[in-house]
């Protein structure tokens, strides 16, 4: 009896060693068939600049590090770097870097000192706000900025509610050390409408890169205002011939504001990629400017000489618009 009680318990020994040699041969086999979590490609960027000092910007947004640093943990691909110190002109303007996963790609700038000179800016009707190189300033006609504008080549212009402005509506100027350089304007009064003619109302909406940007501030130039949305079939249809008109006339200097009034930034930036769009993208969504254009469940098109007046003002889009929207800049170019 006491053989066969012997027998059993090896038996039941042996049963449970299989039982564990079953389990962990389960468990490794599962661990082995997981897919390992993906992580995110990362790499880095070395930015240097001569002299050091130099603010540091990663795709057009400011970043806490000053040059020379690393910025860590960058997504691999194509990216945007940027220094800026106050007093100085960046040389180049900007680099297009392709980071690599777990490489450090470098930038490296020159930082040059700059002199400033004087500039005066009157118009014939006071109260108009400056703008220099297409940005508003705080300071309104006539006004002196002493010894303040670095030198070099910048561009000029004016703008005030309920006037347009007359040929030239934007001047280039070269500032030079110690000198002062006279600008006049000239305003006439214009009303809001949608009539050649007629000026478009002012706004002030954020781009995909996430800058501001003010209509009025690209008086001088010819411009296009463009009303786009992702549920508007037409508007997706046009996009891509408005490029190809900006690419035709950007040495003419064409500006054209895409304005969403539908859709997020992800979705404005996902259709600057795939579309290859090179022109501002705005949203707008709530805006005054779209509330103004009560827009139909089409595209609109505006086409503004350098005065700011409506040229053209299209509504839809038919396979006729481009070569129309083409006859109506070259006329405004002289073409």
């Amino acid at each position: 009896m006491d053989w066969v009680e012997r027998k059993m318990q090896r038996g039941s020994h042996t049963l449970w060693a299989i039982i564990f040699c079953l389990i962990a041969f389960i468990s490794l086999w599962s661990c082995s068939t997981q897919k390992p979590t993906e992580r995110t490609k990362v790499g880095s960027i070395f930015v240097n600049s001569i002299p050091a000092g130099g603010e540091i910007l990663l795709d057009r947004v400011l970043t806490s590090k000053v040059t020379p640093d690393t910025i860590f943990d960058v997504v691999v691909g194509d990216h945007v770097v940027t220094v800026t110190k106050d007093g100085y002109l960046t040389s180049p303007d900007s680099l297009i870097l392709t980071v690599q996963e777990d490489q450090t790609a470098t930038a490296e700038f020159v930082l040059l000192e700059t002199s400033y000179g004087s500039l005066e800016v009157s118009s014939n009707v006071d109260g108009a706000t400056i703008c220099l190189d297409n940005q508003p300033t705080t300071q309104i006609t006539p006004h002196v900025f002493f010894n303040s504008v670095p030198v070099g080549t910048h561009i000029i212009s004016v703008f005030k509610e309920g006037y347009a402005n007359e040929n030239p509506a934007k001047e280039v100027v070269n500032i030079t050390t110690g000198d002062t350089i006279e600008v006049n304007f000239i305003l006439s009064p214009a009303e809001v409408g949608k009539s050649p003619g007629n000026i478009v109302p002012d706004f002030e909406l954020e781009d995909d890169y996430g800058t501001l940007q003010r209509f009025y501030a690209y008086r001088g130039f010819v411009t296009i205002v463009n009303f786009w949305a992702k549920s508007c079939y037409y508007c997706m249809l046009e996009l891509p011939y408005l490029q190809e008109i900006y690419t035709e006339y950007l040495s003419d200097s064409l500006i054209i504001f895409g304005i969403n009034y539908e859709d997020d930034f992800d979705f404005i930036r996902q259709t600057r990629e795939e579309n290859q769009i090179g022109f501002l993208l705005l949203k707008g969504v709530g805006s005054q400017i779209v509330n103004w254009v009560q827009l139909p469940p089409s595209p609109v098109t505006i086409i503004l000489d350098r005065d700011g007046r409506i040229y053209y003002y299209h509504l839809g889009f038919q396979s006729y618009a481009p070569e129309r929207f083409r006859q109506k800049l070259n006329e405004l170019f002289g073409k």
